[in-house]
């Protein structure tokens, strides 16, 4: 199996989550100047709301407990700032009261803010995975593939894209059950995932059929991780009744097309012609700088 590589230098993702040093110096920092404004502000006019600033900053991007901190720290600071500013109440209990309900308030907030940030990555998590097989769907895929595709193109590096089908899956659903047939697309999507290293992209288009996206893969290179992918598909699906196999059209570009849409569809014209061939193989083309050729394995 490919050894797992760090994804390629210069891949964009989506905007990354600030370093815990940043967000927690710069909550801090609002703090101490909140905190200042209320003191300076004196006991009339209120600048309380402005704490939700930073206890909102903490609780998007830091755990639940670190939004529990930073609120308890925002309620220190609303004590301190008041009552240096000559803030009077009748008792120290009223002092104590108004403490805690104003440090529970941030509290609150802080605790909706982290559960509506976890409630969005996980609609964004779902949007993007074929609850079937957990791989990526074919949004998700497209997305990817093509911010991964741009440091390639820059480079000059070559890609390979393969198109995974699996033979008489139909056949399978139609004799012993859909349960069967997404027993076998579990399996058959584990082993496609076990067979690709970290820096390459995998999906499942729909029905039985997969794809993968392979940065930095020469030809030679590409001959042997298809048919090593085909291999490993194969023998996760081979107790399952129905004789099912695996079918990879694969192609290596030296030059990229400027769609990976395009890339896709051709890799699928190569696996239709595995299939011709007579299936249970790996169909590879290489084309750019002159379309240099194709290599066809099978068992």
């Amino acid at each position: 199996m490919p050894q797992p590589t760090e994804r390629l230098e210069g891949l964009e993702t989506a905007a990354p989550a600030p370093r815990a040093w940043i967000v927690w110096a710069t909550a801090l920092l609002g703090v101490v100047v909140i905190g200042g404004i209320d003191w300076f502000s004196g006991v009339e006019l209120r600048v309380f709301p402005l704490y939700y600033l930073p206890v909102g900053v903490v609780a998007w991007y830091r755990s639940r407990w670190g939004t529990l901190t930073i609120s308890v720290l925002c309620g220190v600071a609303w004590f301190l700032s008041n009552y240096l500013a000559g803030m009077q109440f009748s008792r120290t209990a009223v002092w104590v009261a108004n403490t805690v309900v104003q440090g529970g308030s941030f509290a609150i907030v802080a605790l909706l803010i982290a559960s509506l940030r976890t409630a969005l990555s996980r609609e964004r998590s779902l949007s993007r995975t074929d609850p079937l097989t957990a791989l990526m769907n074919a949004r998700a895929f497209h997305e990817d593939g093509a911010r991964l595709l741009g440091p390639c193109r820059r480079n000059r590096r070559p890609v390979t894209v393969a198109y995974i089908d699996l033979d008489h899956f139909k056949a399978v659903n139609d004799q012993f059950g859909h349960q069967a047939g997404d027993d076998l697309l579990r399996a058959a999507a584990g082993a496609l995932r076990a067979s690709v290293r970290n820096s390459d992209l995998v999906a499942r288009l729909g029905g039985d059929e997969f794809v993968a996206l392979l940065p930095e893969v020469s030809p030679a290179e590409a001959a042997l991780i298809l048919e090593r992918l085909r291999l490993a598909m194969a023998t996760s699906v081979a107790a399952a009744p129905g004789g099912v196999t695996v079918s990879v059209g694969g192609i290596t570009f030296l030059t990229l097309p400027a769609e990976l849409q395009d890339m896709v569809r051709r890799a699928d014209a190569c696996m239709y012609v595995a299939k011709a061939s007579g299936k249970n193989r790996v169909h590879l083309e290489v084309v750019g700088e002159g379309e240099v050729g194709l290599i066809s394995r099978q068992p």
